[in-house]
């Protein structure tokens, strides 16, 4: 009997340990939201229309020909008193990705502009726009149970 009592407390013990750390293992987090916010330069250096086609074709050529990119989406403050920010936020499917899609932006960057003369070109007409000041965040979806 005590023998049974002995087993059944050990099936018991493991049962509990097993079932508990199996209802706090955690669940697939989110995707990863890197977020760049950029302060555009007011210089009077250039045109908001030159700036819109500059940052279309970026885009155009390299955000959305990046198979590692859910989704992304640019953004320019709007409202108040401080109109500066520039905001470049994409989704990737988790950290990995994050520093892949960045090689690849890279890689689809040199593509479009394929000589050093057009990629400087490039950088130079558009970063006139841009004071030098930016921060990165990297952030993860939080994702509930149903």
């Amino acid at each position: 009997m005590r023998s049974i009592c002995k087993n059944w407390s050990m099936f018991f013990f493991l049962f509990v340990l097993l079932s508990s750390s199996l209802m706090f293992a955690q669940q697939n987090q989110g995707n990863v939201v890197v977020l760049n916010n950029s302060e555009l330069s007011l210089s009077n250096e250039g045109t908001m229309a030159e700036f819109d086609s500059l940052t279309q074709l970026y885009n155009t050529k390299v955000l959305a020909q990046n198979e590692l990119i859910i989704s992304f989406k640019t953004i320019r403050h709007w409202w108040g008193n401080d109109n500066t920010d520039f905001i470049t936020i994409y989704e990737v499917k988790n950290w990995e990705d994050v520093t892949a899609s960045n090689q690849r932006n890279n890689e689809l960057f040199m593509a479009a502009w394929p000589t050093e003369e057009a990629r400087k070109e490039f950088n130079d007409t558009y970063n006139k726009y841009f004071t030098g000041k930016h921060s990165d965040e990297i952030y993860q979806e939080v994702v509930f149970n149903k």
